[in-house]
């Protein structure tokens, strides 16, 4: 696990001074091992950064990124409090949220790091910008039921010719991934499945999945084809046929006759 402080200030807390000692005596082992944020405890990152080289992140207590980096987290499980501020929190692996996250204008970026073939994504979280990628056609699994809002910006990307699975926890059961509709999304080189972006959010992908270079894998809802424009109804103008005009003409005729003498025999009466 490597400890970088880009100000050298020591403003991590006793917390990270303690994780950073360890880790210098015994790297190998705490790589191995969690690092864990205990009920009542903090850790504030500052403006600094840490590698947690895949190491658990377990946060109990709070965790305040502020400014900071933190990298190779391996799971990261949320039972307490962590704020991102305009922080940059990097998973390899899980993200299981059953406290509270607040997302300030931090960044979520799930990587290939810790050479994970799959990956889960549990909790409803409210994300600023969430950014998931992969070159090795990793699978990405939200929870069935849950929805993961984003508010600025949202990436999603798989490499050229291995696309990234994205779908839900259970086959079948949609899961929600909603993004503001002024928010901004990047997609290529996806498999998607099981899926819904909820009404009032955008809708993602619009459009062919060839034109994203993904596949429809089935049971998405508001994904790739767009909004149906409403079938245009051909509105029928009365016409009158030939024949028709011709024979209301002679009716015309034949009435404006009969008035015409009616109006004869009168004035002879009079006279």
């Amino acid at each position: 696990m490597t400890i970088i402080d880009r100000r050298g200030d020591k403003r991590f807390g006793l917390g990270l001074a303690a994780i950073a000692a360890v880790a210098l005596a015994c790297p190998h082992f705490v790589a191995a091992q969690e690092v864990s944020i205990a009920a009542g405890s903090s850790w504030q990152l500052g403006d600094g950064g840490v590698d947690l080289d895949c190491a658990t992140l377990r946060i109990g207590g709070t965790l305040e990124a502020a400014d900071g980096h933190a990298a190779g987290i391996g799971d990261l499980l949320i039972a307490g409090e962590a704020s991102a501020s305009t922080a940059l929190l990097e998973v390899g692996g899980e993200w299981i949220n059953g406290g509270s996250f607040q997302a300030g204008d931090g960044v979520v970026h799930f990587t290939d790091r810790c050479d994970r073939a799959a990956a889960a994504v549990r909790g409803s979280t409210h994300f600023s910008t969430l950014a998931i990628d992969s070159a090795r056609g990793k699978a990405y699994r939200f929870e069935a039921g849950a929805t993961q809002s984003v508010a600025q910006a949202l990436f999603l990307a798989g490499a050229a010719g291995t696309r990234m699975s994205i779908g839900s926890s259970f086959t079948g059961q949609q899961a929600g991934l909603a993004l503001a509709p002024t928010g901004s999304q990047h997609v290529e080189w996806l498999a998607v499945s099981d899926m819904a972006a909820p009404e009032g959010s955008a809708w993602l992908a619009p459009g062919a999945p060839e034109d994203y270079h993904s596949v429809d894998a089935g049971n998405n809802l508001r994904w790739f084809k767009a909004d149906p424009a409403p079938p245009i109804v051909p509105v029928s103008v009365p016409t009158t046929s030939g024949w028709a005009l011709a024979v209301l003409c002679l009716a015309l005729f034949a009435g404006a006759q009969r008035a015409f003498r009616r109006g004869q025999a009168e004035s002879s009466r009079r006279v």
